[in-house]
């Protein structure tokens, strides 16, 4: 195999295998909702969570086995977004012209931040959207993702719109481990490449 085709083989083979990683997310990650008022409702305690991350995809799923207001829920279709302001819709198809129907969130993710969209279900209620905007920050091992202020209310969060929670704030924060980008895979497998291929170099010479 040619040098040059070599490399190329070698990157690929990393960006894929990096790409194809989820990172876990810890125990310290927790699902939190708020009144209006700030009030912390649902239960003594906010609920652990379990799940992914996926930057690189675009994309994050959580789960718990905790019961919101005695209700089992789950969460699907997680869409991230990167720095830059968006204009989503929360009405889903066949959806009426009530206010719990939904209308659409706009919203400004900055510097350091990441936004993630998501759909709630909670016990036979499905397609309610949930937003949170997540200061991002890498501590030690860990990369936290920690909900903010979304609309400078002086609540964490930003009401939700459709559903049977209006103006409820829900909150998921969550830290994973921190996980090389493809990138560094791939620049590594290329060393080692590099490495075998002048070694081989010599050894002809």
């Amino acid at each position: 195999m040619k040098f040059n085709a070599l490399i190329a083989a070698l990157l690929a083979v990393g960006s894929m295998s990096a790409q194809a990683a989820s990172a876990p997310l810890l125990n310290t990650s927790n699902f939190k909702m708020f009144d209006a008022d700030g009030i912390f409702m649902g239960g003594a305690a906010a609920p652990k969570l379990t799940g992914f991350i996926n930057e690189a995809a675009g994309t994050w799923g959580v789960a718990s086995t905790a019961t919101f207001f005695s209700a089992n829920w789950t969460a699907s279709g997680g869409t991230l977004y990167t720095p830059g302001t968006y204009t989503v819709s929360t009405i889903d198809p066949g959806c009426g012209a009530s206010v719990a129907c939904g209308g659409d969130y706009t919203f400004t993710v900055g510097a350091n931040q990441l936004g993630g969209m998501i759909d709630f279900a909670w016990g036979t209620t499905t397609g309610i959207d949930v937003l949170n905007i997540w200061n991002v920050a890498t501590v030690g091992l860990n990369k936290t993702f920690t909900s903010t202020d979304v609309d400078l209310d002086g609540v964490v969060g930003i009401g939700m719109i459709d559903g049977p929670f209006p103006t409820m704030n829900a909150n998921f924060n969550m830290a994973v481990v921190a996980v090389p980008e493809p990138e560094t895979y791939a620049m590594l497998l290329a060393g080692l490449g590099l490495v075998g291929f002048a070694a081989r170099r010599r050894k002809a010479a």
